[in-house]
């Protein structure tokens, strides 16, 4: 984790302002720190949290001795830089800095008139904390000082930042003047706060309202970081990768600090897609991994954009309908104004929508809407209004003199939008079989002659025009239609229809079909085919028709059977399918078919169901009733498939675990991850933990993490998984933690030590005669003595004369991988089977034995001083941790050299 050196709260940073804005042209102005230094105060003796100089009133263009925050904000872990700088200008020119010292929580000593506490660095005396030194650069301890100005950098660096530095640190400055009584003295006080986390990025100034296609600039910078660290800044979002985009080393023109903050500033060109955007500055260590970043979402203002006029009813619409135009638009901020043309006119109307209450044909033509907002204005695309109306002005022209044997031409004429596309005709007010716009009657013959009238049709009316006369001749006199292909037909077979006319003068060219009597096609012989489709299954006639007239056959049905023409499946009740909370209908529906017949069969994930008719019931549901149903209906000319219809079942967690890693049996001061496995739909949305029934906390994800466990963290545990449906909990789990190895012979130690404690008074009273007992036992044999008993070693008189000397350690400490009895000292106390473990060995310390010689091996005799005795009993007992006898030899081994052992785990002397 990087070093980062400060951090304040938005309520001080106008105090903070207003204070560089104060200072003096040699000051160095702070960007982060809040308030004042202590010690502002003026005259008299300093109070705690103060020393002001000693004498006589600092000129008024000095700064103060010593500029710095008075509050700092560190990660947990990190280096932590505390920004300082001191001005001995109130001390005169070519002062001296003979003293700065940095204090950890500092106490006011009234006596001494001077601050005391935890000293950390000292200038004057070369003290230092292993974590802490004077100085962003430069040696250790040295503070970096201007000697032609009296200005220096006495910022303080604290490595390795714990919970426990959290609190008050103080700069102590002593400076000689050279002005009489100007000897500088102040104090400046710093609170250290320490959180889990690195102090977030700052961005400057704070994204406010961008505008399309203005170069803008952000800043993000975070407060000087130690020396050693190395901390990088970068920017993250869709305007940091826009083209164009520019990034570089940048410190906020407002802010000057001492050492410079780390800054960088992004150059771009918001456009409307980064509105709503998230921009992040992010802060990245050494590692190149984020650990902190501050993100803002960006408000971007735009032109009106994808302007579009819409018409309701869409168009083409029906002369005399309401029709109303809305202009459609993107913008923000919203349009405010709406301008409307036709046909490049300007029309009077400034909303958004146009109202036409009856619509005319003068109506109709390309239409424009202009929205505007506060960036600009844009037109929209021309939207045409197309009006449609019925025919007028039918009229019969008649193309060349009517004349027995002449070919004569009747058309009609009519104006309407759309176009008519039907006709009809009629002689003397009867029908004629014609629906086209001209009459052609050739050769004429008198039979012909009449009064003809014709109709014009087209989507929104019929109009007829005025009689025309004209003198008509004959037509052909019957038509006959029969069919070739025996009926019903199948959809795809072939179909021929044979029409048989009957005598016409002239004979007609072309035989004309119709279907639902309207014109279907045209042939040269009397034969028409077509292949049989579902849209086929019509009335069919046939028209003999000469330059005379025509001449239709009686209608002739054609069947066609064909398989259903679709079907899909309606799902009841719809939205949302939660599990037991049924039943669920799946109903199959289907198209026109013919024969209308057919059979209804089910499908789920490509499975036939043994479920048939049109309804499916899914009684739960189940979760197990999750996938795809198709319905598939069929008749005698086929089958058609539904679309697949997809069910999925909602249910409430199931199968909760609570799982444990490494296990449910861990040692102390190992993490444990409780994973929360279980099934549900939709996934759980949040969890939570319990120990022996009470809760631990509550989490969206499925892992919980207990972090350096003690024993007291041993019970009973289980989690609970919670979706939008229902909650569960999973069965408990016992996680039973164990002591390590270190923790049980520390408790093993302090349980000797407080036991050697009460055995060093039972001691103290049998010592003397426990030692005799034992002389007199190792004349006569090899003692035996009980685990719980206590012995002296004392050694034999005379004193051998090459007794080897134990080894000693740094620290007087004497540890025996084993003790030999000297030559002649007698057989070394044993005990019956197992080792025996001994808690004290008394020295006899008196000044009577002082004569005689060491009463034990390797101790020397005589009484000593509190200050002499390492154990710090001052009685001359000697504690030890463990003695341990050997197993007992027999006589053999011990008449063949091996002599008397007695093996000590450690002796400390």
């Amino acid at each position: 984790m990087g070093a980062f050196g400060g951090e304040v709260g938005p309520r001080k940073w106008r105090r903070v302002l207003g204070e560089m804005d104060r200072g003096a042209p040699h000051c160095s102005r702070g960007p982060w720190w809040t308030g004042s230094p202590p010690g502002s105060a003026a005259g008299g003796v300093p109070a705690p949290g103060s020393l002001l100089p000693l004498a006589g009133a600092a000129p008024a263009s000095c700064p103060k001795p010593v500029t710095g925050p008075e509050e700092v904000v560190a990660g947990l872990g990190s280096c932590v830089l505390i920004p300082c700088r001191y001005n001995l200008c109130q001390a005169g020119p070519g002062t001296r800095l003979p003293a700065l010292r940095w204090l950890q929580k500092p106490v006011y000593d009234h006596g001494r008139r001077d601050y005391l506490g935890g000293l950390l660095v000292s200038t004057s005396t070369g003290a230092t904390s292993s974590r802490a030194r004077i100085g962003v650069a430069g040696p250790p301890h040295a503070p970096t000082a201007d000697t032609a100005s009296g200005e220096g950098d006495c910022s303080l660096v604290l490595s390795h930042v714990r919970a426990e530095d959290a609190g008050e640190y103080g700069l102590r400055l002593e400076a000689n003047g050279t002005r009489p009584n100007r000897d500088l003295r102040w104090f400046h006080k710093v609170v250290l706060n320490v959180t889990d986390a690195p102090p977030a990025p700052r961005l400057w100034p704070d994204p406010q309202h961008l505008t399309e296609g203005r170069i803008t600039t952000l800043g993000c910078w975070v407060p000087p970081a130690c020396p050693e660290d190395t901390v990088a800044l970068a920017w993250d979002g869709p305007a940091s990768r826009v083209a164009g985009a520019k990034v570089q080393p940048w410190t906020p023109p407002d802010l000057t600090v001492f050492p410079p903050a780390t800054g960088i500033s992004l150059d771009f060109n918001p456009t409307w897609y980064h509105d709503k955007s998230n921009l992040s500055c992010l802060l990245r260590g050494a590692d190149g991994k984020t650990v902190a970043q501050t993100t803002r979402q960006l408000q971007v203002h735009y032109a009106p954009r994808d302007v579009r006029v819409e018409v309701m009813p869409t168009s083409p619409v029906h002369e005399g309908r309401q029709v109303t135009l809305s202009c459609h638009d993107s913008a923000n901020p919203p349009s405010f104004a709406y301008s409307w043309s036709l046909n490049g006119l300007v029309l009077p109307s400034r909303m958004d929508k146009v109202l036409l209450q009856s619509v005319q044909v003068r109506d109709g033509g390309a239409y424009h809407c202009h929205a505007t907002n506060i960036v600009g204005t844009i037109a929209s695309h021309p939207t045409i209004l197309e009006v449609y109306y019925a025919p007028r002005d039918v009229r019969v022209e008649v193309t060349s003199p009517v004349h027995e044997g002449w070919e004569v031409t009747l058309k009609c004429r009519d104006s309407a939008n759309p176009p008519s596309r039907t006709y009809a005709w009629s002689l003397e007010g009867q029908i004629l079989p014609h629906s086209s716009a001209q009459l052609r009657l050739w050769p004429v013959r008198e039979a012909d002659g009449g009064s003809y009238r014709c109709q014009a049709t087209n989507v929104i009316g019929t109009a007829d025009s005025p009689p025309t006369l004209l003198e008509v001749y004959y037509r052909p006199r019957n038509a006959t239609l029969t069919v070739l292909t025996p009926l019903p037909v199948l959809a795809g077979t072939h179909v021929s229809l044979h029409c048989e006319l009957g005598l016409a003068h002239p004979p007609p060219s072309t035989i004309q079909w119709l279907r639902n009597d309207r014109h279907e096609a045209n042939t040269i012989g009397p034969t028409f085919s077509f292949i049989a489709e579902p849209t086929r299954a019509s009335t069919y006639r046939c028209v003999g028709q000469n330059v005379a007239g025509s001449t239709q056959s009686p209608p002739l049905a054609v069947i066609v059977w064909y398989p259903p023409q679709a079907a899909w499946v309606r799902q009841s009740p719809r939205g949302e399918l939660v599990a037991g909370r049924g039943p669920v209908r799946l109903r199959c529906e289907a198209g026109v078919a013919e024969p209308p017949l057919y059979n209804i069969s089910w499908f789920k994930g490509g499975e036939r169901l043994p479920a048939s008719g049109p309804n499916l019931l899914l009684p739960g549901p189940e979760p197990a009733d999750t996938g795809t149903y198709i319905c598939e209906v069929r008749n005698v000319a086929g089958a058609a498939r539904s679309a697949p219809t997809t069910l999925n079942i909602l249910f409430g967690p199931r199968s909760v675990e609570l799982v444990p890693e490494p296990g449910e049996d861990v040692y102390e001061m190992t993490s444990v991850a409780l994973h929360c496995r279980v099934s549900a739909q939709p996934l759980p949305d949040a969890f939570e933990w319990f120990r022996d029934g009470r809760t631990l906390g509550r989490a969206s994800k499925d892992l919980w993490v207990l972090r350096a466990v003690g024993i007291q963290a041993s019970g009973r545990y289980r989690c609970r998984a919670t979706n939008s449906i229902a909650s569960a909990d999973s069965p408990d789990v016992t996680i039973t933690v164990y002591y390590t190895r270190a923790t049980i012979l520390r408790k093993t130690f302090l349980g000797l030590g407080v036991g050697l404690s009460s055995l060093l008074l039972l001691g103290t009273l049998g010592c003397f005669l426990r030692r005799r007992w034992q002389r007199q036992m190792a004349a006569d044999e090899e003692p035996v003595v009980e685990p719980s008993g206590t012995f002296f070693l004392r050694n034999k008189k005379p004193r051998p004369p090459a007794s080897p000397q134990p080894p000693h350690t740094a620290d007087d400490t004497i540890s025996y991988s084993s003790l030999v009895s000297p030559p002649g000292s007698g057989p070394v106390p044993r005990v019956q089977g197992d080792t025996v473990v001994y808690s004290i060995l008394k020295r006899n310390d008196g000044a009577a034995k002082a004569t005689e010689g060491p009463d034990y091996e390797n101790v020397p005799s005589g009484p000593r001083g509190r200050a002499g005795d390492r154990d710090g009993d001052g009685d001359g007992t000697l504690l030890y941790a463990a003695l341990a006898l050997s197993p007992p030899v027999t006589p053999q081994e011990h008449a063949g050299g091996m002599g008397d052992t007695v093996e000590y785990a450690a002796l400390r002397h």
